[in-house]
């Protein structure tokens, strides 16, 4: 799974990326001003004209102005996108081509390395990725579990559930308590969030967050699986189980009710989940 952002990989890039490019026999001497200048329209708060001024006429002091930059610095993750996308146009202009090429090839090392949310496509666009939103999607529960004690022992509960049990035992009854623990997390999440109490699927009655009942009524779908599946929830209906369960249930099922979970909080930060 991608699991971070160009924001908050962002100081990795110095090594990774930006000395790499700088020691290229090709770079110019005023790259760093060059950088520095694509990165001036993407911050949140840009130089002070007189100091931009010192900056874009002195390539020592550029590169280090350059170098203190943040991934906090950028207005967000898309004004990172639209900086590298930049950078990659302005040494494409450049005579010979060759330093636009090793720039390619670092990006692409670097998402790489550092497993994140993006693929890189010619010619040179940054492409977000399904598995990097739901990543994302992970890291902004675990931020509301950091205020909610009652959340983060749920979500420790699944987590010890999907790996220290099923994920190294694949038992059967170890794999229905990775499913239970999973729907337990989004009740609790349900709970917290509604501030009524009930089953998972009633809660669904109270929450105000969906864009169609069909999408509700999914929900209390599954969650009437994991109450009529013997053995998850409850001893269940026998008659009504098909087939035995599998390795692609713990995992399917699990992504599924985290990410209805998505739906419950309207504090979620949707850019983080789009990485945009």
């Amino acid at each position: 799974m991608m699991t971070g952002s160009l924001q908050n990989r962002w100081q990795a890039t110095w090594r990774e990326v930006w000395t790499k490019l700088a020691d290229a026999v090709d770079s110019p001497v005023d790259l760093f001003i060059q950088l520095f200048d694509c990165a001036v329209g993407f911050l949140i708060q840009p130089p002070p004209r007189v100091e931009y001024e010192v900056i874009h006429n002195d390539p020592t002091k550029a590169r280090q102005a350059f170098r203190r930059l943040k991934g906090s610095d950028f207005k967000g993750e898309a004004a990172i996108l639209g900086f590298l996308e930049a950078v990659y146009a302005t040494l494409a202009d450049l005579s010979t081509g060759r330093l636009a090429i090793r720039y390619q090839r670092l990006i692409k090392n670097f998402l790489s390395c550092f497993n994140l949310r993006y693929r890189l496509v010619e010619t040179f666009k940054l492409r977000s990725l399904l598995p990097g939103s739901f990543a994302g999607l992970y890291s902004e529960l675990e931020k509301l579990n950091s205020s909610n004690p009652h959340l983060a022992e749920l979500m420790d509960d699944f987590e010890h559930s999907f790996d220290d049990t099923y994920a190294r035992s694949h038992h059967q009854v170890d794999l229905k308590a990775s499913i239970r623990a999973a729907s337990m997390y989004a009740e609790g999440l349900a709970t917290a969030v509604s501030r009524s109490s009930g089953t998972l699927g009633t809660l669904c009655d109270h929450l105000r967050c969906w864009p169609h009942c069909a999408v509700k009524d999914s929900l209390k779908k599954l969650y009437g699986f994991c109450s009529d599946y013997p053995g998850i929830r409850h001893s269940g209906n026998p008659d009504g189980q098909l087939r035995g369960l599998d390795g692609r249930d713990a995992v399917l099922l699990s992504v599924l009710l985290f990410s209805f979970s998505g739906y419950f909080s309207e504090s979620l930060n949707i850019s983080e989940l789009l990485g945009a």
